[in-house]
């Protein structure tokens, strides 16, 4: 086991005793991403003026980042004051103040970020929204890039195996969002992004109550990046011309006896990329030779909740939830190839669960859930790769989750049933535990099974963006078409403590998680420079990954907060018949953070990030004097200023990568894209230099 790993599981033991001076008072939030409650929360992530009363000293703040230690789970909670500290456009790039979600380039054209938890792609995450899995399938790889930003009140994210009620996937945590939708938002809320390299955003978000006190929020989106750059100057296009549209509403009905919630979502993304037009920023070549990247995705879905309550007091209730989708995806990924994907997924997903209290504070949810998919993917290809696929994944699950509160000791116990059309049956145990050290400390110990089924070629599109001949193993695929499902144990020991440090209060978490593979699905560019191979690994050639992470968030000043992270990655992969760290990661990874504001409310953000050296995957025959097998260490500065000139407007103002770090050539062989080892797979670090930004919100009451 590592030094950083041993390191940060021994804090978490020996935390309790660090600076054991009482919090007279302590904020928590009420949303988690570990139950399943379907009666809304109406306190849910709300951005308000909190006070910690420590004696004689108040500090008056804006909840930003915390963690919530109420229940048995332990959960990080991103407000929408977080989000304002790094203000930028969607959901994936709303993390920059967060090592427990990383974010970054997928390859060197498409311009879609890769989303990383305890160092594993973001399609092991269960994304949902309110409490319903909604980025999954083929939204998975570009879904939370397709949500603004400034519309969501709040996420919650946990680490490891979830609920079981949730369902039997999730192997590495899960991702919880809320938009905007409360009863005391504003009639109407509007902000406005733009850049200096031609970027623009505006979304608006309209509230309005009609019958019987029900409460609708629509929301409106429209954005995109209308210039690019060629800091390389390759004559390729730094990153994509895109054009974004988004529309959405959400409607609350309370009730004494039901409540419930009705929406629909809808968007459409469109990125065009490649080798620029002679003398110009905003043409994508058309000529011969050119390389030419096209990506269109279509999104809409209508979602429900129904929370029946069967006792006066509302502890006994039933919920059910649906939610009916469509995705689709068309995209030429390289022309020159001829390499095209067409996938399109209609989903269909129900669950119902009852909830009720037992003896000794113990709580029992039982529940079922359906979910039908209807898959159909088409990649084409000159070179004589390509792949159909097309039909039906149907599951029926059963589950039960027993909670156990106690004055110190607390437990979850989860169990769940699965029937898959294609897998057959399967169970996926969690266990989560917490002991109550005493008020201000406490340990968490969690671990779980989980397994999934892969689109395997959806969720790599951006590893395809070349000229390597693909190769599926044909002799692994069940009934001709479908990988074997992914499966992976997850456990882990985390230490959350309260404390003072400099007469304010403070907040240290440490955790230690482990992600074993018993099968996964791997795309190995490392065996060769001309090739991609898909295959699935199992035994003693899964993978397994170690992270170890510790955050500790405190005060200079009652105006002056600050926060230190540090995460330690250590991810084996079975690539070129060996274990490889995982290309394209760094293993370590350090923020740190400070918030200044004054009285008469301009806030002062400075964002510090430092990422070690990654591993670049194969290119041997094809090396670059850019590219010596490793990138460089580098470090991210950003910096924001944000005024409130009243309840009803603010402004903010600032530069992102102040230091100007620049990928230079994240396309390998840009000379030749018509060649097998054009690759636009080596992005390791930022592709579009310095960011100067500004924009504005308004509200109305």
């Amino acid at each position: 086991m590592g030094t950083p790993y041993s390191l940060i599981t021994a804090i978490c033991v020996l935390g309790i005793f660090l600076c054991p001076q009482p919090i007279i008072a302590q904020n928590t939030s009420k949303p988690s991403i570990n139950g399943a409650s379907v009666i809304q929360d109406k306190q849910r992530g709300r951005d308000t003026n909190d006070i910690d009363t420590l004696s004689t000293l108040n500090i008056r703040k804006e909840r930003g980042a915390h963690f919530n230690g109420k229940g048995v789970g332990l959960t990080e909670v991103l407000t929408e004051t977080e989000f304002k500290k790094a203000a930028c456009c969607t959901l994936s790039e709303s993390f920059e103040l967060s090592n427990t979600v990383e974010v970054s380039n997928a390859d060197g054209v498409s311009g879609i970020k890769q989303v990383e938890m305890l160092g594993l792609a973001g399609k092991y995450v269960l994304m949902s929204r309110e409490n319903i899995p909604g980025i999954n399938g083929l939204a998975t790889l570009n879904g939370l890039s397709n949500i603004p930003g400034p519309m969501v009140s709040a996420v919650q994210l946990a680490k490891g195996a979830g609920s079981a009620t949730l369902g039997a996937d999730g192997l590495t945590g899960g991702l919880n969002y809320q938009m905007k939708a409360d009863s005391k938002d504003p009639k109407l809320f509007f902000n406005a992004y733009s850049n200096h390299q031609a970027r623009a955003e505006a979304n608006a978000i309209l509230k309005s109550v009609i019958a019987n006190r029900a409460i609708s929020h629509t929301y409106l989106h429209s954005g995109g990046q209308y210039r690019t750059t060629d800091m390389g100057k390759d004559g390729m296009a730094d990153m994509p011309l895109t054009q974004r549209f988004l529309v959405g509403n959400h409607t609350q009905i309370p009730g004494k006896k039901a409540e419930g919630q009705l929406g629909f979502l809808g968007y459409k993304d469109n990125k065009r990329g490649g080798t620029l037009a002679d003398g110009s920023l905003s043409d994508i070549s058309q000529e011969v030779g050119a390389m030419q990247f096209d990506f269109t995705e279509e999104h809409r879905e209508v979602y429900g909740k129904l929370g029946i309550f069967l006792s006066e007091s509302g502890d006994r209730s039933l919920g059910n939830i649906f939610n009916v989708s469509q995705h689709r995806i068309l995209s030429t990924l390289n022309s020159l190839q001829n390499r095209q994907y067409l996938g399109t997924e209609d989903r269909i997903y129900y669950s119902s669960i009852y909830q009720m209290p037992e003896k000794n504070d113990a709580n029992l949810k039982l529940g079922i859930s359906v979910l039908g998919s209807r898959l159909d993917e088409t990649l084409t290809n000159t070179n004589g790769d390509s792949f159909r696929l097309n039909g039906w994944q149907k599951t029926a699950g059963a589950f039960g989750e027993y909670t156990i509160e106690g004055e110190k000791l607390s437990a979850v116990i989860g169990m769940r049933g699965d029937w898959h059309s294609v897998y057959g049956i399967y169970a996926t145990p969690r266990l989560h535990v917490k002991w109550s050290i005493n008020k201000q400390h406490r340990i968490n110990v969690q671990g779980g099974i989980a397994r999934r089924s892969s689109y395997f070629l959806a969720e790599h599109l951006p590893q395809f963006i070349n000229g390597r001949t693909l190769h599926i193993a044909q002799n692994q695929l069940i009934r001709g078409q479908w990988m074997p499902q992914e499966k992976a144990w997850n456990y882990g020991l985390s230490y959350l403590g309260n404390f003072m440090s400099m007469g304010y209060p403070a907040t240290l978490n440490a955790d230690v998680f482990e992600t074993r593979f018993l099968s996964q699905i791997v795309v190995d560019r490392d065996a060769t420079e001309n090739d991609v191979f898909v295959h699935s690994v199992g035994g003693s050639q899964a993978g397994r990954t170690r992270t170890a992470q510790i955050d500790f968030a405190a005060y200079f000043h009652r105006r002056w907060s600050y926060k230190l992270s540090y995460r330690w990655i250590d991810s084996r992969v079975w690539l070129d018949s060996q274990f490889m760290q995982q290309p394209l990661q760094s293993v370590h990874r350090a923020l740190f953070v400070m918030q200044y504001n004054t009285r008469n409310k301009w806030y002062f953000d400075i964002i510090t990030q430092f990422n070690s050296r990654k591993r670049l995957p194969y290119f041997s025959s094809v090396n670059h004097a850019k590219h010596p097998g490793f990138s460089p260490n580098y470090l991210v500065l950003n910096a924001q200023i944000r005024k409130v000139m009243s309840a009803s407007f603010e402004w903010y103002f600032g530069c992102e990568n102040l230091g100007n770090v620049k990928n230079h050539h994240p396309v390998m062989n840009w000379e030749i894209p018509s060649s097998r080892n054009f690759d636009a797979g080596y992005a390791w670090g930022p592709t579009n230099g310095r960011t100067v930004y500004a924009g504005l919100r308004y509200n109305v009451f």
